[in-house]
């Protein structure tokens, strides 16, 4: 019969397990780098895409601002001419009610 006894057991055998293969880590250092490189490559190329876009929008609106303003001055304009028109109407026809008024108090007395 066999038994087991600690202090006959060879530990090297027990210890023996395979280690998985890595690579080295110059290879890793290396990668890592690259991949970092890339990513900040496509970062930038993307951070230039959005600017120009970006760039691009602002000028839109720029120009429909500018539009907009322009459109806003013609009709401020055309309200301060309006008005005036207004005014010159309103004190004729005043002038008109006037003396009307005045014969009419004149005939009523």
């Amino acid at each position: 019969m066999c038994t087991f006894t600690p202090s006959k057991c060879n530990t090297s055998l027990l210890s023996v397990t395979p280690k998985p293969k890595s690579k080295p880590k110059r290879i890793r250092i290396q990668l890592s780098r690259l991949h970092r490189l890339s990513r900040t490559k496509r970062a930038t190329d993307n951070d230039e895409k959005s600017k120009q876009e970006m760039e691009l929008k602002n000028l839109k609106l720029y120009m429909e601002n500018m539009s907009i303003l322009k459109d806003n001055e013609i009709l401020r304009k055309k309200a301060i001419q309006l008005h005036q028109e207004n005014l010159c109407l309103l004190l004729e026809l005043q002038k008109k009610l006037s003396p009307l008024h005045h014969v009419q108090q004149s005939e009523i007395s």
